[in-house]
């Protein structure tokens, strides 16, 4: 009985509290910028935090989300996404996106490249995102 309540109590620890789906990032060139679009759904019922996304695909990854300010639209880099227990949170178009600053290589459409996102309670969650075009 005791070996059952341990391996429950191993399960639930190890069990995935983050689930990453429709990963893609857009076409891009050698020395351009990208940008990594995915659905994050939070499997606990507490909230989490990205706090993280590297690869080794661009100089640098950020997490940035797009304002527009009068007629003006820009875009700035924020530290971290909160993701609500139980919910889902859309990073895509327009909005909040992971940003791929100096690609280091030609990515055409189709291409598979590998990402990891750090997250405060689910640690680290590797995805990998198919280039697409818009």
């Amino acid at each position: 009985m005791n070996l059952l309540i341990l391996f429950l109590g191993l399960f639930s620890l190890t069990a995935p509290q983050i689930k990453i789906e429709n990963a893609w990032m857009r076409l891009a060139n050698k020395g351009m910028n990208s940008a990594l679009y995915v659905d994050v759904t939070n499997l606990s019922s507490k909230e989490d935090e990205l706090t993280d996304v590297s690869s080794n695909i661009a100089n640098t990854v950020q997490i940035h989300v797009t304002y527009k300010q009068g007629e003006n639209m820009g875009m700035r880099r924020i530290p971290s996404v909160t993701i609500k227990g139980k919910g889902t949170f859309h990073f895509a178009p327009g909005g909040f996106h992971i940003m791929l600053i100096k690609i280091k290589e030609n990515m055409k459409a189709g291409d598979k490249k590998e990402f990891t996102l750090t997250f405060k309670h689910a640690g680290k969650v590797k995805v990998m995102a198919i280039v697409k075009r818009d």
